[in-house]
């Protein structure tokens, strides 16, 4: 048996279509609250038999930070892919992404190795990894180092990867991909999806900042391709398609909501002026580590997995499968 941890997530609701449509049956986690629509909206952008695939999965109800619950859900599990986490920039919510991350993070390794479960794929981030290489490259051997003005997000990655390792000391298989910033079908209203929000309803501004950019579906199927089709154990991969100014990333979303490309350059300078009034308006939900990654120039490589032969979705086409999926909500 498979577990999904935040199987109602984007990248959650992704992999259950990548393991369902592979026959595997499936159980998935869900909160008590949580409703499985979403999911079920994602099957539908790829397939016609909805209610068929639907059928391998079993969903019960779970939390990270309830052990117990945990503790059930992983009852004859085999395989857990952990997709379960917080993901905000905001101020305000640094002591939740911290508990969900990391706390969470270890109560799934400790229901692993108390369940016997044989493998664990957890989904971190690049923000979990170090500075860049005598290269200017930032890759897998990129040591993270503390750094005053890191995000609570990022640290909470950190750390909860450290737990994750641990569990690989005391004899879990481990997989560990380091996603960069994920782009992927509906959530307009968080995450990527509010990125895309934005741009595509005409924003005329951009930074000088460079990221790199991946498709949820192959987010998806690099952790079914690393977990069941390979026998990696104790690795990290970087999964990433395209390191993107972003610039080039609001003109890609504006071309396809046939909106004006973006035109006006923020210098750095002037968002540190202005961070007082930015934090008011934002009623603080900018932290200063999330408005200065829009100025910094990061490049990842993902060789170490494409060298295994995986290859990923050119941002373009994604960006035409979010703007499709939009208009035919």
């Amino acid at each position: 048996m498979i577990l999904v941890t935040g199987a109602t997530g984007l990248v959650g609701a992704h992999l259950l279509y990548e393991l369902c449509s592979r026959g595997q049956r499936v159980r998935a986690t869900r909160r008590a609250n949580s409703n499985t629509n979403f999911v079920k909206w994602v099957f539908k952008l790829y397939t016609d038999n909805v209610s068929e695939l639907f059928e391998l999965i079993e969903w019960v109800d779970a939390e990270v930070l309830d052990y117990q619950s945990l503790l059930d859900a992983t009852n004859g599990v085999s395989i857990v892919f952990h997709t379960a986490a917080t993901v905000s920039f905001s101020p305000s919510q640094e002591q939740n992404i911290l508990a969900t991350n990391i706390r969470g993070t270890a109560n799934v390794v400790d229901a692993c190795l108390e369940n016997g479960v044989k493998t664990l794929c957890h989904v971190s981030s690049i923000a979990a990894l170090g500075d860049r290489n005598n290269n200017g490259i930032i890759d897998e051997e990129c040591k993270w180092q503390k750094s005053k003005g890191q995000s609570a997000y990022a640290r909470s990655k950190f750390l909860g990867e450290n737990e994750v390792w641990r569990g690989y000391e005391q004899g879990l298989r481990v997989i560990v991909v380091n996603p960069s910033v994920i782009l992927g079908p509906g959530r307009w209203n968080s995450g990527s999806g509010q990125l895309f929000s934005m741009v595509s309803k005409g924003m005329p501004f951009y930074t000088d900042g460079v990221t790199g950019y991946v498709d949820v579906r192959d987010v998806a199927k690099a952790m079914v391709f690393l977990t069941l089709d390979t026998e990696v154990n104790g690795k990290r991969f970087i999964l990433n398609s395209e390191n993107l100014s972003f610039k080039d990333l609001f003109s890609l979303i504006a071309a396809v909501s046939h909106k004006r490309k973006p035109f006006i350059r923020i210098p750095e300078t002037l968002i540190h002026i202005m961070y007082p009034l930015i934090f008011v308006v934002t009623m603080g939900k900018v932290s200063k580590a999330n408005l200065k990654s829009a100025f910094t120039k990061s490049y990842y490589s993902a060789d170490k997995i494409q060298a295994l032969g995986f290859t990923f979705t050119p941002i373009a086409q994604t960006i035409q499968l979010m703007a499709k999926a939009r208009d035919g909500r």
